[in-house]
């Protein structure tokens, strides 16, 4: 994972917690872009960033295309 970016440290923190804690709000994704995401498959058909709510894109399986990406 790169450190560069912004809400590095709500991921980090997020690890820690107990999941209840997060699912609160302790620790949120932040609202604006983080300028470097880190996707996750949410639901099969969309991937989301770990970082902030502004990355969403659809889902692919391409593996090229599993790394850090600019866009949205």
């Amino acid at each position: 994972m790169t450190r560069a970016g912004r809400y590095r440290w709500r991921t980090s923190i997020r690890r820690r917690l107990p999941w209840f804690l997060v699912e609160l709000g302790f620790a949120g994704k932040g609202a604006g872009d983080c300028g470097t995401h880190e996707w996750y498959n949410r639901d099969g058909s969309g991937e989301l960033c770990y970082h902030c709510t502004a990355g969403k894109r659809p889902f692919t399986e391409d593996p090229a295309d599993s790394g850090a990406d600019q866009g949205h």
